[in-house]
């Protein structure tokens, strides 16, 4: 009695081990022009905010009594932004 054996064209084993490695984040800069009046701003969909800074370069605090808060992608300001443009560094949630 003969029985052949082949290596299967994928190893399973392999390919469960790629899964269980951890993924780097992805990061994207987003521009965004106040108008003074405006304070809730959307990022797309699966992005959150990472860092908000002004375009004179001050880095913006997150927290209810700081410069904004994060609620999935909306992203709320204390007080409106003036007409200058702020940057989002979002963070694609996984």
């Amino acid at each position: 009695m003969t029985v052949n054996v082949s290596k299967p064209a994928i190893n399973v084993r392999e390919k469960l081990a790629e899964l269980d490695k951890p993924t780097a984040p992805s990061y994207h800069q987003f521009r965004f022009t106040g108008d003074a009046s405006e304070t809730e701003f959307s990022l797309p969909t699966g992005w959150t905010a990472f860092a908000v800074y002004s375009t004179s370069g001050a880095i913006l605090l997150e927290g209810s009594s700081d410069d904004y808060t994060v609620s999935d992608n909306v992203i709320t300001f204390a007080v409106a932004p003036s007409a200058a443009d702020f940057t989002v560094i979002g963070e694609l949630k996984l």
